[in-house]
């Protein structure tokens, strides 16, 4: 018993990880999903679009072997698209309205419903009396209906849904639900779904970057609109962001993301230049030889350099505690190495071998530096 659900777990991790290769942050939709087609309670899935809802519940019930009956609902639902037409025949030779129930939902095992909280209330009422009874009844006509899974895809919640009593009595027959939305919208985030389309390592990190800015100021962008953008940038460059209708209801934060880009990549390229001028000062602070004191001189020197780049930076709000860290590392090391060098820049010039036209006490001052190593404007 333990080894068949070992080997039944397994196989669950296995369907799960072929069916997350393209989404990011399904796990959840699985998992519900899972426990409706293992009970055949009904779920509905809702929350804003463009995340996936529709395409993930296709994919996953093809990969059980299922070929589901998807129908659009909406506002435009009426009474016989809903129960699979109108028999017209019938109608014509004796008058009676009856629908061909089986091309309806009504016929099928596992059902998607698109839409379905849009669609109008008598309709949606017809389809409660439906769900409870299991039974299509309409004067003579009857029809048990096949059906076992229902997944309703809806950008609605049930609060908003449920409207009446008669709505609610609906939902009933609906009793599992997952909003299906981001864990989080980081340019993380943004840049694992665009790699799991365009390819690991092949996307340009500005976008991702761009998506999250927008995010943070109020207008989250959907993955498939992430996906579409992303497109459009490497079919059309960055001029052409300003037509995607996301971005142009604030236009101006596009400009302002792709600078605050730059501004970023470069401190995080001063830091890792930051850290390896001061590892390598670490390991030459012996100071032996006159090819050591030479370099811990540069160093010395390159050090204030990236530490007044690093002070001059204007940093947005997200990075100011890293900024303010980085300051402080610079500080301290030019402090910590402040003596070394003193003695190190005097032994160079002094040295009649090294400098011999240039021999005295001590060695001319880098620009910006005092007498005893310290910048006063930092």
């Amino acid at each position: 018993m333990a080894k068949a659900n070992t080997v039944e777990k397994e196989h669950i991790e296995a369907e799960q990880g072929s069916l997350l290769d393209n989404y990011v942050f399904m796990d959840k939709t699985f998992n519900a999903l899972e426990v409706g087609l293992k009970t055949q309670k009904n779920v509905v899935l809702y929350g804003p679009g463009g995340h996936g809802k529709s395409e993930y519940s296709l994919e996953y019930l093809y990969e059980k072997g299922i070929s589901p009956y998807v129908i659009t609902m909406g506002k435009g639902m009426s009474t016989d698209r809903l129960f699979g037409g109108l028999n017209v025949k019938e109608y014509e030779a004796t008058g009676k309205i009856e629908y061909l129930v089986e091309n309806s939902f009504m016929n099928h095992e596992y059902v998607i419903f698109e839409e379905m909280m849009d669609a109008p209330d008598y309709i949606l009422e017809q389809l409660k009396d439906i769900l409870s009874s299991g039974q299509y009844r309409n004067g003579s006509q009857v029809f048990n209906i096949k059906t076992k899974f229902i997944i309703s895809c809806t950008n609605k919640t049930r609060e908003e849904f449920s409207k009446n009593d008669s709505l609610k009595a609906l939902m009933e027959r609906f009793p599992l639900e997952l909003n299906v939305v981001w864990d989080n919208y980081t340019d993380v985030a943004y840049n694992t779904l665009l790699e799991k389309r365009f390819g690991v390592n092949k996307v340009d990190p500005i976008i991702p970057f761009l998506l999250q800015e927008f995010t943070r100021n109020g207008i989250t962008i959907s993955p498939r609109i992430a996906l579409d953008c992303y497109d459009i940038y490497e079919e059309c460059g960055p001029d052409s962001l300003v037509f995607i209708a996301e971005f142009a209801k604030k236009p101006s934060l596009i400009a302002e993301s792709l600078a605050k880009f730059q501004d970023t990549i470069r401190f995080k390229q001063l830091g890792a230049e930051i850290q390896d001028i001061i590892t390598h000062m670490k390991q030459n602070a012996a100071n032996k030889t006159q090819e050591q004191r030479v370099d811990f001189v540069a160093s010395y020197k390159l050090l204030h350099t990236k530490a007044a780049e690093v002070k001059g930076m204007t940093i947005n709000d997200e990075m100011a505690q890293e900024h303010s860290a980085l300051k402080k590392i610079c500080t301290d090391y030019i402090e910590q190495f402040r003596d070394r060098y003193v003695s190190a820049n005097a032994k160079v010039f002094d040295d009649p071998v090294e400098a011999p036209s240039k021999k005295r006490k001590s060695g001319p001052v880098p620009a910006g530096l005092m007498d005893d190593g310290s910048d006063p404007n930092f």
